[in-house]
């Protein structure tokens, strides 16, 4: 198994440097949810850490350990899995992507977790299960099975524990079935989507003072404008034009629009982790959103 670091996603921490994260949820005493420098939410292990009132800043130097993007749904078994599991886990779950060619879901080291830490309670009751695909998996899966097996001689030593070989088919299976494909790329596509088009016209709702119909062509167009828009901010092609200049006058002329993309800016931040967006995508989202709620104030009159 590779050392013990400390990592914030796949960089270092510098102790006494940088940003401080923001705790803002207890999963328990050394584990909370965070916020980090540019807003995004993630996972963040260190002692003490979720101890206290929250929300609180949490000094870097503090974090030993880092999660992006994982699921709601596991937050409950990172409170409750033993930490040295979830930290063996997690620098399983790093080898996993050093070594493997395709994707993994972020939710790895908490499921590899969940697996290791039935493992060894199976291994302390004397517990042997008979793998039935050993065979098959070592054939078609020849490097998860290797780092399976490497898991399992890594587990002996850590957690001091007899462990049949076999188990290293467990842990391949558990690899595997994290594997994100084509079919997840293009549902988690088609959720973020939905999220950021319903998210962003909620903002609107709130700062505009409207209703918007989602079975309206209006809502439909705008639609389509916070998509466009989502494929250029993650693809890292923003639009370039020589609009800047209007870009202060269309704020000062709408400062609900304006107040309405600020936010905007920052649900995208958070949910795609890229950086703010640019004054020209501020201005032609505000022209979007100036238009959806001048059609649905006429609609009302």
């Amino acid at each position: 198994m590779v050392t013990r670091c400390r990592t914030i996603g796949t960089v270092p921490i510098v102790p006494g440097k940088g940003v401080p994260v923001q705790a803002i949820r207890k999963i328990n005493n050394n584990a909370a949810v965070c916020l980090d420098g540019r807003g995004r939410e993630l996972v963040a292990l260190g002692k003490g850490i979720g101890f206290g009132q929250l929300p609180r800043e949490v000094a870097l130097a503090d974090i030993t350990r880092t999660f992006y993007r994982v699921d709601a749904k596991y937050l409950d078994l990172i409170g409750e899995v033993d930490e040295d599991v979830l930290e063996f886990s997690s620098q399983l779950a790093d080898l996993c992507r050093a070594t493997l060619s395709y994707e993994l879901s972020p939710n790895l080291p908490i499921t590899l977790a969940d697996h290791i830490a039935f493992m060894l309670e199976r291994a302390r009751k004397h517990m042997v299960v008979q793998m039935p695909l050993a065979y098959d998996v070592q054939q078609a899966h020849p490097a998860e099975y290797k780092l399976g097996q490497m898991a399992v001689r890594g587990a002996r030593r850590t957690f001091r524990v007899r462990l049949d070989r076999h188990e290293a088919v467990g842990i391949a299976l558990s690899i595997i079935n994290a594997a994100i494909t084509q079919s997840d790329r293009a549902v988690r596509r088609k959720e973020d989507i939905t999220y950021l088009v319903e998210g962003i016209t909620r903002i609107v709702e709130e700062e505009m003072g409207i209703s918007v119909d989602r079975d309206s062509f209006d809502f439909a167009r705008f639609a389509t404008h916070v998509q466009y828009l989502l494929d250029r901010v993650t693809g890292g092609t923003p639009i370039e034009s020589q609009n800047t200049d209007l870009y202060e006058e269309v704020v000062e002329g709408y400062p609900r629009a304006a107040a309405c993309v600020n936010r905007a800016s920052v649900l995208i931040r958070q949910r795609f982790e890229v950086p703010s967006l640019t004054h020209e995508e501020k201005l032609y989202l505000m022209l979007h959103v100036n238009r959806i709620s001048e059609r649905v104030n006429a609609r009302e009159r």
